[in-house]
């Protein structure tokens, strides 16, 4: 029992001594090396990328030269000068900016080639107003995304989080401006087409019921344009990117010298400023080309954008039939082999020419009226001299009038033989003989219907 106190002294002494000897080699040495690492771990650019003004971009086998304005517009001025992308500059500058290096795997190193840096991968050279940095890239890191670097400025080979699919394969077509014309849709006041020997003119005009703008033609028709047609078409020219450049005069004019080439130039009004391309595609190319300048190169884009543009007026005609506006009809007389009856608005209701009283589905009604209105042609029959009675136009399957406040008769449709899901029609908002979708016919209700 005496032993007791001094068995526990012995065994608290060596619990100490042990807990020491943890505390000594191993704790103390662990969290020297986190705080080592944590210090290690720092930003890759000791400068913000928005201060940079040059950028050196060099592989084995080619060197590009970008520098900035004072507008933060980026140039290329080698190999040549030429606009550069800025979305492409700015991505690569973004990931350099958030990198990070995760530790320093050797100073001084000796042994480059382990981590891909001899020779380097690519060689970045970034240039401020007072500071220059200096990277070798090399291989992939043992986690994703890392990336072996070498900064010259310490010579020192550090692992970071930079990404290799942001820097590999990069060439000049890359940090090329491709965006070909840069103007704003909204602003667009007129567009020109010329093919072989027509010209399309269309014209933005202020809408007739609403602030939105409407689109008619000038040349070679006058009448109302298909607004989204036009508004579609404004919309991929702005965004024609290149997907490729033809630089040399010699190069160029072999390709535009080929026989068979449709040719389409386009060019667009925006305000005081001209827009101008000229597109080219030949019968077995899956390609197209651009021109904007003659002095500038011949631009490869994707062939999707002549399809519309050699579509002829149709395409961007506004092809309503009917040839009148909801908002224009007061009386619509629907007739078809089972049944007549007229339709009258009053105070914005619909009503029963011959039963007044009865209340009619506002709804229904609204929906024919405006099915009647938007219906669009989809195909065009320019000899329209065959028999009416070929395409059962000499006895309608429907006709549908409209007339004006004034009761002047302006729109009509006439609705003949179905064929695979068309059928042959005549508006008046259009001369000639077209075909539209068959559905309209399945379309128009009975008087019956019409009542709630």
């Amino acid at each position: 029992m005496l032993n007791n106190p001094l068995r526990i002294t012995i065994v608290l002494a060596l619990v100490v001594l042990g807990l020491g000897v943890y505390i000594l080699f191993f704790d103390i040495p662990q969290t020297r090396q986190y705080k080592k690492q944590e210090t290690q771990e720092r930003q890759l650019l000791p400068f913000d990328d928005r201060a940079i003004t040059k950028i050196i971009w060099a592989t084995a086998t080619e060197t590009i030269r970008l520098e900035r304005d004072e507008k933060w517009r980026w140039t290329i001025t080698e190999p040549m000068r030429f606009p550069a992308d800025n979305r492409e500059v700015r991505r690569i500058l973004r990931a350099l900016t958030i990198g990070k290096v995760k530790r320093i795997i050797e100073d001084g190193p000796s042994t480059l080639a382990t981590y891909g840096l001899d020779p380097p991968y690519l060689t970045l050279t970034l240039k401020t107003s007072t500071q220059t940095q200096e990277l070798a890239l090399g291989d992939r890191g043992p986690f994703a995304p890392s990336l072996y670097v070498q900064t010259k400025a310490d010579n020192q080979v550090v692992l970071t989080t930079l990404d290799v699919m942001t820097f590999a394969q990069k060439t000049l077509t890359n940090f090329r401006l491709k965006d070909m014309l840069l103007f704003d849709r909204e602003r667009v006041q007129e567009v020109h087409i010329q093919q072989a020997n027509t010209a399309m003119v269309m014209t933005r005009t202020a809408g007739v019921h609403s602030l939105s703008p409407h689109w008619v033609f000038t040349s070679p028709i006058e009448g109302p344009a298909d607004k989204i047609a036009v508004g579609t078409l404004l919309m991929d020219l702005s965004g024609l990117r290149a997907t490729g450049f033809v630089d040399s005069e010699e190069n160029k004019q072999r390709i535009l010298g080929q026989p068979n080439r449709t040719h389409v130039g386009v060019t667009i009004l925006e305000g005081l400023r001209t827009h101008h391309v000229s597109l080219y595609q030949f019968p077995e190319a899956e390609k197209a080309y651009a021109i904007t300048s003659s002095t500038g190169p011949l631009y490869e884009i994707s062939p999707s954008i002549l399809k519309p543009l050699t579509g002829g007026a149709f395409y961007f005609q506004d092809k309503r039939l009917f040839g009148m506006e909801i908002n224009d009809i007061v009386i619509l007389e629907v007739t078809t082999p089972e049944e007549r009856y007229l339709l009258i608005k009053q105070n914005d209701e619909w009503v029963l020419d011959n039963d007044p009283t009865s209340a009619l589905n506002q709804e229904v009604v609204k929906l024919f009226v405006s099915r009647v209105v938007d219906l669009p042609a989809e195909i065009s029959h320019p000899d329209s001299s065959t028999a009416s009675i070929q395409h059962g136009l000499d006895t309608p399957t429907a006709t549908i009038r409209g007339r004006n406040r004034q009761g002047k008769s302006v729109g009509k449709l006439l609705l003949g033989k179905r064929e695979k899901g068309l059928v042959f029609a005549k508006g008046a908002g259009h001369q000639g003989l077209y075909q539209a979708r068959s559905n309209i016919l399945s379309q128009i209700p009975s008087e019956t219907q019409l009542v709630r």
